[in-house]
């Protein structure tokens, strides 16, 4: 049975800019046949009716949506990698997809959508190109407020000082972000270099920019243990073993989306380089893995029904 993924379209290099988006993709590329898929980039997430992408699509129904409920689908048809994992390994599996999308979900949504650096010069006019008019103009700052609610509300993590106007409920990115602030040595996590700090320093960007790039420095330098112990202790290239598994696909998608070196801060790519060796190698190692050409995936065109449109919208609104 063939089925359609519906996924957030490219920004830059990326088939998808969305790292859940791009686990999927990159699943289906190590676990599927061209014949049994084909990838829709619709950047529509009110195709599905919990308006999550990625979703899965069959015979115009959608079957399964946000990244957990998209991967028990490709299981259920028979593409499941963690299938030969003893219990043990099954448990240890399921807790780590847990933490990577928890917490490095927080990286990924700050490098793309919450650096105004990043925002304004990368993700706005890449997702302009993926939306029609006039929502266009819209989209971006709703994923930007969606974003700021996922890390300042639902994780409790204050990216601004006090006084900032980020710090407000309903601030936009403004040209005060590129006033300079100069970031102490000791208001940093002890595992950050402080070579990686001076780089920081040198930086353009604003009270609130560099609050939060501190924050996120140290929020990684919680996170990235965790990762190091795991593929300390594999005998393998990855997480379990010799062949990836479902956790492997979401921390390489996420990964490669934090160390892409357009996005040149919170400067994830250097903390790993100097201070985690095992996944400074794991990224290494896996460059083919996370290297997608189109021609390796099956990609559709995307019917207007399907395009995120004032028209499509007033449709879904209205049950038909």
């Amino acid at each position: 049975m063939a089925f359609e993924l519906h996924v957030w379209g490219p920004i830059g290099c990326l088939p998808s800019f969305d790292p859940d988006c791009l686990a999927a993709i990159l699943y289906l590329k190590e676990m599927a046949s061209l014949s049994d898929y084909v990838i829709v980039r619709s950047s529509n997430p009110l195709l599905s009716d919990d308006y999550r992408l990625p979703a899965v699509r069959v015979n115009g129904s959608v079957v399964a949506s946000g990244i957990f409920d998209v991967l028990r689908f490709f299981k259920s048809q028979g593409l499941d990698p963690d299938s030969d994992l003893p219990p043990t390994q099954k448990a240890q599996n399921t807790a780590l997809l847990t933490f990577i999308s928890d917490n490095f979900t927080i990286l990924s949504l700050y490098i793309q959508r919450l650096h105004i650096l990043h925002f304004q010069e990368i993700f706005r006019p890449g997702l302009i190109q993926l939306i029609p008019f006039p929502l266009q103009y819209v989209a971006p700052m709703l994923l930007f407020t969606s974003a700021k609610q996922h890390i300042v509300h639902i994780h409790d993590i204050d990216l601004a000082n006090p006084d900032s106007s980020l710090a407000k409920e309903n601030s936009i990115p403004g040209l005060f972000f590129f006033k300079k602030q100069t970031i102490r040595y000791s208001d940093v996590h002890d595992t950050v270099p402080k070579t990686l700090v001076d780089k920081i320093n040198t930086t353009a960007g604003g009270a609130s920019e560099f609050s939060g790039v501190l924050k996120m420095l140290n929020f990684a330098c919680e996170v990235l243990p965790s990762i190091e112990s795991a593929l300390s202790e594999s005998e393998g290239l990855y997480l379990f073993g010799e062949k990836p598994r479902s956790a492997d696909f979401l921390l390489l998608a996420h990964s490669l989306v934090e160390t892409l070196p357009k996005y040149a801060s919170p400067f994830v790519k250097d903390l790993i380089e100097s201070r985690y060796s095992h996944v400074k190698k794991y990224l290494d190692d896996h460059k083919d893995l996370i290297s997608i050409n189109e021609e390796d995936i099956k990609i559709a065109r995307v019917d207007p029904q399907d395009r995120l449109t004032i028209r499509n919208i007033f449709r879904k609104c209205m049950g038909f």
